[in-house]
């Protein structure tokens, strides 16, 4: 029978990304509904193919009271890091409310992904929408943390 191992050092197992640039965006305004283009990924970068994503659109916003940010994505894959094919999207939800009497908010949507089926180079793309005029403002980056290649890299000793 074989023993179980576990796993200690999860962070050696994969490596965490900038998956898009920072972005703005004011309310009716510039940036508001506006698609942020992912980096491209070569999947296949360690010698093995990333299998995992999981990623996050972290934001921080300034809200009227009652309005909403709402954050929409899309992940695509190709076979040559030019040509693109959505794999994976998802219309705007809403991730967060003003507080009463307005204020900022901040917070995450993390999104899973499988990547297997996927060719070898994929890219993370979202949008922000505001539901207010004028006004409401937000910062928005996604980040990524990619695991699962079928080969794990060779421990210590």
């Amino acid at each position: 029978m074989a023993d179980i191992v576990t796993q200690r050092d999860v962070g050696a197992l994969g490596s965490l990304v900038a998956l898009t640039a920072a972005s703005a965006a004011t309310a009716a305004g510039s940036g508001d509904s506006s698609t942020t283009t992912g980096i491209t990924i070569d999947r296949a970068s360690s010698g093995s193919l990333v299998g995992t994503m999981e990623a996050a659109v972290l934001f921080a916003a300034t809200l009227g009271s009652g309005k909403t940010l709402s954050v929409g994505y899309d992940i695509q894959e190709g076979p040559d890091g030019s040509n693109w094919s959505d794999y994976q999207t998802a219309t705007y939800a809403v991730v967060a409310t003003g507080p009463s009497g307005g204020g900022a908010v901040s917070g995450q949507l993390q999104i899973g992904s499988n990547l297997r089926a996927a060719r070898r180079y994929v890219r993370f793309n979202y949008a922000v929408d505001l539901s207010a005029t004028g006004t409401d403002t937000a910062v928005a980056q996604a980040a990524g943390f990619l695991a699962g290649s079928d080969r794990l890299p060779q421990g210590p000793g």
